[in-house]
């Protein structure tokens, strides 16, 4: 109304009205005013809306065009593998310890002061059967036989008297006694047989205190009693010895034990002989960088282990230090060394590896058919670890097991097929 009322005033040649005016306008006509302003409540939406639809019109009918393209294939994609029967040995894996299998306290036979040590007694040092380890002082021990050895030539020289004694006994007894009768008794004293017999002993006694006296000299010289490492050394030159002391301990190096633990149901897969020759599994040892060690069985432990409650066996590795080929560049076993054991258990015919992997539900396998459904099946477990299972019943030879993981597997769904890339012969799609 106001507009109204300023154009009036344009076209009269009026000057321009001021806010009083105006007012007085607003005043003097109300029912105008208001129905312009209710108009234009309704025609201004109106507007806004009209604009949005010509707007959004260009944009639909400027925007760049979707292309159509074809439906994916949402089949999930596995990886399979072809069983086919075979021969297979069962392999038990397991930790094992490195001990001696010969081993002593070495201790000396005769007392005394250790005048000479060879070099090489050190702890790791190494000596032959029979080699010298120290030496005694003899001096007391070489007195001894001298002593020994008189009274041996005293107690020969008391016996070729007492046997020229008998000769002279026996032709009085014959000149005097011809014709008379006399008692057994009688007769061995007139004889003079206990002084004999006495003599021999003295004899036999004073031989066998030379031969003591010998080997203690002997003795004084301390040998390695076998093939031996020195594992712990205990005396010096000049250190007093007797002969309950602990002079040095020693293993054996011609062969080692290693201590390994089985679980006591998996025994019976194993051979284990029972007498010196009988036949016994085959064990592979891995220690160090890649280093493989051949050992045998040779005995079941009495008792299990007090922590796990595991079966112990006891595994022969022969040169275990290479002393007979020095010329390898293997390190050597070493005593207390933790290994790696695969022991060869029995050989089973016509069964079919997987990978543990491929097992499911602790007695199921997913296997794919010709038309690629999925085919939940139950099987026959013979053996498994943590690397490989061996299946008796269950599959066919040729079929597909499913190597791979599924989120959420259904019996008779439909997937996509890629053969294992270390199995030759499957499908790919």
């Amino acid at each position: 109304m106001q507009q109204e009322f300023q154009q009036q005033r344009k076209t009269e040649g009026d000057p321009e009205p001021d806010a009083k005016d105006i007012t007085l306008l607003s005043t003097q006509h109300p029912s105008a005013f208001s129905k312009w302003k209710k108009n234009l409540k309704v025609i201004l939406p109106l507007l806004i809306l009209g604009l949005g639809l010509v707007l959004a019109f260009f944009i639909y009918k400027t925007g760049p065009e979707t292309s159509k393209k074809p439906p994916v294939n949402i089949r999930p994609l596995v990886t399979t593998q072809k069983v086919h029967p075979s021969s297979e040995s069962v392999m038990l894996r397991a930790m094992g310890t490195v001990i001696p299998a010969r081993q002593m306290q070495l201790k000396a036979r005769v007392s005394g002061e250790i005048v000479s040590i060879r070099a090489e007694f050190i702890e790791g040092g190494m000596f032959k059967k029979g080699e010298d380890l120290f030496q005694i002082d003899p001096e007391d021990y070489k007195l001894a036989v001298a002593q020994k050895q008189s009274q041996v030539v005293n107690a020969r020289y008391k016996l070729k008297l007492e046997q020229g004694r008998q000769d002279v006994a026996k032709r009085e007894w014959q000149l005097l006694n011809k014709e008379t009768e006399a008692k057994p008794l009688d007769i061995e004293l007139s004889l003079r047989k206990p002084h004999l017999e006495k003599a021999e002993a003295d004899l036999a006694a004073a031989e066998a205190n030379l031969k003591q006296a010998n080997l203690n000299l002997e003795r004084t010289k301390v040998r390695a009693p076998f093939n031996a490492i020195i594992i712990e050394k205990n005396v010096e030159q000049g250190s007093q010895i007797s002969s309950q002391d602990q002079l040095a301990e020693l293993a054996g190096t011609d062969a080692y034990w290693v201590q390994a633990s089985i679980p006591v149901d998996r025994l019976g897969w194993i051979t284990v002989p029972r007498k010196p020759g009988d036949a016994a599994s085959t064990v592979r040892i891995l220690y160090g960088e890649g280093v493989e060690r051949i050992g045998i069985v040779i005995k079941l432990l009495g008792d299990l282990e007090e922590d796990g409650r595991m079966a112990r066996v006891l595994v022969l590795v022969k040169d275990p230090l290479y002393l007979k080929t020095p010329e390898t560049n293997k390190p050597p076993l070493l005593l207390g060394e933790y290994v790696k054991v695969e022991i060869q258990g029995r050989r089973l015919e016509n069964v079919f590896s997987i990978p543990r992997t491929a097992l499911r539900d602790n007695g199921k396998v997913w296997i794919v058919d010709d038309d690629d459904k999925l085919i939940i099946r139950n099987v026959d477990v013979l053996w498994r670890d943590i690397q490989t299972v061996l299946l008796k019943d269950g599959v066919q030879a040729g079929e597909q097991i499913i190597v791979s993981d599924l989120a959420a597997p259904v019996n008779g769904m439909s997937v996509r097929v890629e053969t294992a890339s270390d199995e030759p012969g499957g499908r790919k799609q």
